[in-house]
């Protein structure tokens, strides 16, 4: 059982001109066996990556720190390959300290801005679009506090459409912070290719150009500017310059600004350090720091009558006790950006009880994990921490607030970053943007994923026809699970979002006729007549069964003459072949000729070539669009999904493929079409040379993250079992781990309904203080009542067995209890019991229930099954 090894290092505490001879950090992977050892190691290291399945932790880490971890009974290997590029990394920046100085400098590496090349790029987008954009400063930096000369202003790029905030004065804002660890370079540079992609895309791009006509983005690109200059000279640096609090050598002052932040400042144990040379040094005072002193002021205010702040960005909506919720009509969204570790974090990071906002604050880091593929989790999870700036904006203001910790490295390959990390957290950024009018609402409700109109132009009086894909589905279930329901509706509103006094409806229509799924592909034909010529804009917004109306998204079209010009028809096709794929236009134009073209390949890649080919870096499903325009400036387009990796990778039933082989890295894509009522359905891989790793996924291409099954073992020998598969397709993916040859796979499953069959959930289920968790598994294609000496098996992961109550619950509600409070202070549950259920019936939805009665314990279902 291992990690996945991660090809860029980071670098750590290695001072400029130190020499050979000193300690070195390494790249180690360490094995926990339990939850204490975790966050003993998560508070020692702050970043790590996470593998809970296979009970692993990817860590840099000095001689002390491995020495600390094998004190604490954790199996410690050193990654040799990863260690010697870290240290190579380390020695080029090094020789360019006294040069050309910052990542920029080296090969590899230009993608990341310095912070002078970041202030350049938002003065450059001011001056180029003062309609849209505006550049604050907020205050000095801790050295430029101290002499004007010396350090930087802390600067803000404020982004909104202008011309419409007469008619909305009270727009709901987004902040962004990025890299407020100086160490931290990918923070900056997403935050900046954020602001780019709204400035740059309003007008062209639908999405951008009516999310800056309703709301407003505040990007603090550097929010540690003296320590981010240090960490581009080739310092590990973390915290500001701070060099006033005690005696620390040259590596090791300043103060840790997301421990300096008021609300909870030094509240937990272990959250902080009150030694002024650790990595997490609180600093004297909270708030002591100009850097936080600026954000604070800048998007709080200051606290008036009551405590309650006045004068930020934000209104202060939330009561000062610990236990009140904010509105759950506040507006607006506070983002801090770090790296690296893949999580989504939200509220609280200095205790285990829950925000009173924890429900939409959950189901919205949920979708946000579903685009980025990382573990969404409360912050306190792994390991606490006090004075933060997400904890901060939310426990002062109440406004939903998140920290999202990027990739794989504090300083991650362009390769990396470009390929992986920009696209997929880009994607997140967008969605939590669609969200901004009513972030505690929406998210529960169902995504506006893809929206389009058959024609971009049409003649006064003809009607638009728009069309959407719309999903309840799209969460992280990956650390919990968020009840996914059927659309139940869809609706449309002209040049008014729906949240508009002025907005009207129009009801869309399922495209396959009726609302039955948490998927639907939604139509409608909306009346242009009496509207003015000119460019419009329709929103879309559906709700599910619930009554929860979701996240909207809009489309453009114009309204021309009543005559004259016919609008251009966008059409192409696609040939595909692995990863690679060659588009064929087709588009034509009745009147006239096709001037140019624009591809969206839905990777975030673009092309104007007429007929383009793609070869993409994953399989998976895309969604590529063509926009076509005419000799009279009409446009149009047309959107289509595009698979990749699978086409030809057909497995069939019982019928194994051989001699697979790979490259380390490299990956073979293959599907399977399982039919209803098939049971027990076997994916094996076995045989050859190497080690190839395996991924299952139900509906979609699995990733490195996101998979309904992986063994993950060495070797080639690795199975993955659905003892009740659903019908649909199945995606098997095998990477490698390292090279391998000679292996082979063999898809399987077993027909009809009767003899005993044993069904299983393995996805965990977190048990939180005082709540209660179900985890379910659906029972189809069988006859008749189950038997009376049905089994069930659990595995229940938990610190305290006399908090919880367990029950299995049969279809129709009837309740079977498997556990009640026993126990005492023992750890876990795992046992089987067997029942009389034969007064139920056999198909339906079973479910293990998990009531914990207190508080101070927490834990997860782990997994458990039903054998009848």
């Amino acid at each position: 059982m291992r990690i996945q090894t991660f090809a860029l290092p980071l670098l750590l505490t290695l001072a400029a001109g130190a020499s050979a001879a000193e300690p070195q950090p390494e790249f180690v992977t360490a094995r926990f066996q339990s939850r204490a050892q975790l966050q003993q190691a998560a508070a020692r290291f702050q970043h790590m990556i996470v593998d809970r399945q296979a009970r692993t932790i990817r860590v840099e880490a000095m001689p002390e720190d491995i020495a600390a971890l094998r004190r604490a009974g954790m199996q410690v290997n050193v990654d040799r390959e990863a260690t010697l590029r870290m240290h190579r990394a380390f020695e080029a920046l090094r020789q360019n300290a006294s040069g050309r100085v910052g990542p920029a400098s080296i090969p590899g590496y230009a993608c990341y801005r310095t912070v002078e090349e970041s202030y350049t790029t938002i003065d450059q987008l001011a001056s180029a679009k003062p309609g849209l954009t505006e550049v604050l400063t907020i205050g000095p930096s801790w050295a430029k506090s101290r002499d004007a000369g010396a350090g930087y202003d802390m600067r803000v790029l404020r982004i909104t459409n202008e011309a419409t905030n007469s008619q909305l004065p009270n727009k709901p804002v987004m902040v962004l912070l990025g890299s407020i660890h100086a160490r931290e370079y990918t923070p900056a540079e997403l935050v900046t290719r954020f602001g780019e992609w709204l400035v740059n895309g309003y007008g062209s791009n639908d999405e951008a150009t009516w999310l800056l006509d309703n709301f407003r983005f505040d990007l603090v690109l550097q929010a540690n500017p003296d320590g981010r200059k240090k960490a581009e000279a080739g310092a590990s640096w973390r915290k500001n310059t701070n060099n006033l609090n005690g005696t620390c050598s040259a590596s090791s002052y300043g103060t840790d600004l997301n421990r300096n932040f008021p609300f909870h400042w030094n509240t937990a144990s272990g959250g902080s350090s009150g030694n002024a040379c650790a990595e997490t040094y609180r600093g004297p005072t909270a708030q002591s720091e100009p850097e936080t002193q600026n954000i604070v002021r800048y998007v709080a205010g200051a606290p008036g009558a009551g405590n309650v702040y006045s004068g930020g960005v934000f209104v202060d909506r939330r009561g000062d006790a610990a236990t009140s919720p904010a509105p759950d009509d506040t507006q607006g969204l506070f983002f801090d950006i770090h790296s690296y570790s893949q999580l989504v974090l939200w509220s609280w990071g200095d205790t285990s009880d829950p925000a009173p906002n924890q429900v939409p604050l959950r189901s919205l880091g949920r979708r946000l994990a579903y685009f980025n593929g990382y573990t969404p989790q409360q912050s306190d999870e792994l390991y606490a921490t006090d004075g933060t700036t997400d904890d901060t904006m939310y426990g002062l203001l109440g406004v939903p607030s998140y920290t999202i910790e990027l990739g794989v490295a504090f300083f991650e390959s362009c390769s990396t970053f470009t390929s992986t990390t920009l696209p997929t957290n880009m994607a997140a950024l967008r969605y939590a943007a669609r969200n901004l009018w009513a972030p505690y609402r929406y998210p529960a409700g169902p995504d506006t994923k893809v929206i389009s109109v058959a024609t971009a132009t049409v003649p006064a009086g003809t009607p638009v026809t728009v069309n959407a894909t719309v999903s309840d589905a799209d969460f992280n279930q990956s650390n919990g699970s968020e009840a996914v329901q059927a659309i139940a509706s869809a609706k449309a509103w002209l040049d008014a979002p729906p949240w508009s006094t002025s907005a009207v409806p129009f009801t869309l229509s399922a495209s396959d006729g009726s609302f039955n799924s948490s998927t639907e592909d939604v139509t409608g034909s909306i009346p242009t007549t009496g509207l003015a010529q000119g460019v419009h804009t329709l929103y879309v917004q559906a709700a599910d069964a619930s009554g929860k109306p979701g996240t909207p998204n809009a489309v453009r079209f114009t309204v021309g003459g009543s005559g004259g010009n016919a609008p251009p028809a966008a059409n192409f096709s696609a040939a595909v072949s692995g990863l690679s794929v060659a588009f064929t236009d087709s588009s034509t134009d009745s009147d006239g000729t096709i001037a140019s073209r624009s591809w969206n390949f839905g990777d975030g890649t673009t092309s104007t070539a007429t007929n383009p080919s793609k070869t993409y870096t994953a399989a998976g499903t895309y969604t590529v669009s063509l926009t076509v325009t005419d000799d009279d400036g009409s446009t149009n387009t047309k959107s289509q999904s595009v698979s990749v990796g699978t086409v030809g990778n057909v497995l069939t039933k019982g019928v194994p493929v051989t001699g697979l082989s790979a490259a380390a890295g490299a990956s073979l894509n293959y599907t399977m079409v399982v039919p209803t009522g098939a049971s027990n359905l076997t994916f094996t891989m076995s045989g050859g040379t190497g080690d190839a790793d395996m991924y299952v996924k139900f509906g979609s291409a699995p990733t490195d993250t996101v998979y309904d099954c992986r063994p993950y073992t060495g070797g080639n020998a690795e199975t993955c079992t659905f003892a009740a598969p659903q019908a649909g397709t199945y995606h098997v993916r095998l990477k490698g781990y390292s090279a391998f040859s000679g292996v082979s796979l063999v898809g399987d499953y077993g027909t009809g309904g009767g003899g005993t069959q044993t069904y299983s959930n393995a996805t965990d289920y977190a048990i939180g203080d005082n709540t209660t968790v179900d985890s379910p598994i659906t029972v189809s294609g069988r006859t008749g009542n189950a038997p009376s000496n049905a089994s069930v098996t659990v595995a229940i992961v938990h610190t305290y067995q006399g908090d919880l109550k367990v029950d299995l619950v049969a279809p129709d509600g009837s309740l079977y209890n498997l556990h009640n409070r026993t126990g005492g202070s023992a750890d876990n549950i795992n046992k089987t019991v067997t029942l009389n259920l034969s007064t139920e019936a056999l198909n339906g939805t079973w479910k293990l229930r998990v009531n914990d009665n207190a508080g101070g314990d927490t834990g997860k279902i782990d997994s458990w099954s039903i054998t009848f």
